[in-house]
């Protein structure tokens, strides 16, 4: 059995994440269905362009894709990324709608 390589697994982390599946992520990201399931099937590597595509669909940056534990955030900063990482694309937009409510109100 062969292992995965990172941005595979990277991408179907953030799939499940995300609550995708590999059409739901095709249609968000505007790559085409067909390519992820070759790139799942073998293995392979996207280009850059794919994972800019597949990066912003889970709205993260290719930096972020790769940076899995940035050492520049606090506790507190940490935990909130956590939690919004972990929410749906719909609670997502709710959680920045109310902290840019929450910046103008300040």
């Amino acid at each position: 059995m062969y292992k995965e390589n990172y941005c595979i697994q990277r991408i179907k982390e953030l799939m499940t994440k995300n609550g995708f599946t590999s059409y739901q992520l095709a249609k968000k990201s505007g790559v085409s269905l067909s390519t992820l399931l070759s790139m799942f099937q073998k293995n392979t590597e996207p280009q850059i362009k794919t994972l800019e595509k597949i990066c912003s669909a889970c709205d993260i940056s290719v930096a972020q894709f790769f940076e899995r534990d940035s050492k520049e955030l606090t506790k507190d900063q940490e935990e909130i990324l956590s939690i919004f990482n972990s929410l749906s694309p719909k609670h997502k937009e709710m959680a920045r709608s109310y902290l840019r409510f929450l910046e103008e109100n300040e």
